[in-house]
């Protein structure tokens, strides 16, 4: 059983400031760092290290952070195998954090968005009964509801983190298993205030499962048999990046090993705490040791 990953990975270039600027205010960073990040990385790697078989496919940039990026996930035993490499720099993200670990975030995603239907059909070609796939929202439209809908006609799990939200989802929502948001794309998504009529909406429309992230006030899990809150532990936040993905690739790689939603939603939501106490996305996402201590009772 794999889990198939299809996202981006990219450099992620880090301004650390005490507060976010005014409109026309220039302030200085008391920090800068890179490390590598994009939000299919960082979910690979999160589930592989909770310990799920991953294949991840993605294009990577020609540059000299390529050699980097291969290397670090031939350590996280993720295979390099179905990686393209384009003929453009890799994609970068700047990122500014405050003193409270919020940030901003732009990124360019030249890489991914040249993703096509060949490149999406060989995954698809490779995909087993009872496999699943992981996407975010940084695919072009139509590389996402062929992934969606095919990967449903062949039995495989689909988890869908629609973020960011660039289309219309509501068409692919009876072919995903499992839906993961924050609370402002549930409504962007569902142009409902309210979370729990946002999720009431989305479970109509056809979706099974849905998880809306709210940040240090924790989640909402809700479905038609059951609904749950889980509240985020309290840490000491310097930095929130990434952690988001933590949660997601975590949560689908305890989903897969056998627990069930609120199990694996505490143990998910613990490990994305954990990494925001952390300065930096593949930096911060949680280790081994730090994995097991979160699954012992």
């Amino acid at each position: 059983m794999k889990l198939f990953v299809l996202g981006n990975v990219g450099i992620d270039k880090f301004y650390y400031v005490k507060k976010f600027p005014l409109n026309g205010e220039t302030i200085l960073s008391n920090r800068v760092i890179k490390d590598i990040g994009g939000k299919g990385f960082n979910q690979a790697v999160a589930a592989a290290r909770v310990g799920t078989k991953i294949s991840f496919w993605t294009y990577l940039g020609v540059d000299k952070f390529n050699k980097n990026i291969l290397s670090i996930l031939k350590k996280e035993n993720i295979s390099t195998k179905n990686i393209f490499v384009t003929d453009y720099k890799s994609d970068e993200s700047i990122i500014v954090v405050n003193e409270k670990g919020d940030n901003y975030i732009i990124s360019s995603c030249n890489n991914a968005l040249l993703i096509d239907l060949d490149y999406a059909n060989n995954m698809l070609k490779e995909m087993r009964d009872g496999d699943s796939i992981l996407l975010q929202g940084n695919l072009k439209k139509e590389i996402t509801y062929l992934s969606v809908k095919e990967s449903y006609k062949k039995k495989v799990k689909v988890f869908l983190n629609a973020s960011p939200i660039t289309h219309d989802y509501l068409e692919l929502l009876p072919y995903v298993d499992t839906l993961i948001i924050n609370e402002t794309e549930n409504k962007q998504l569902t142009n409902h205030k309210n979370i729990s009529a946002g999720n009431k909406y989305l479970l109509k429309n056809g979706v099974k499962n849905i998880i809306t992230t709210k940040g240090k006030d924790g989640i909402i899990y809700s479905s038609y048999a059951k609904k749950f809150c889980i509240k985020s532990p309290k840490v000491n936040v310097v930095d929130t990046t990434g952690a988001g993905d933590v949660f997601c690739g975590s949560l689908v790689a305890f989903l897969l090993k056998g627990n069930d939603y609120e199990e694996s939603c505490n143990k998910a939501i613990k490990l994305a705490s954990l990494s925001a106490t952390i300065f930096g996305t593949y930096l911060s996402i949680p280790n081994g040791y730090e994995i097991a201590n979160v699954n012992k009772p």
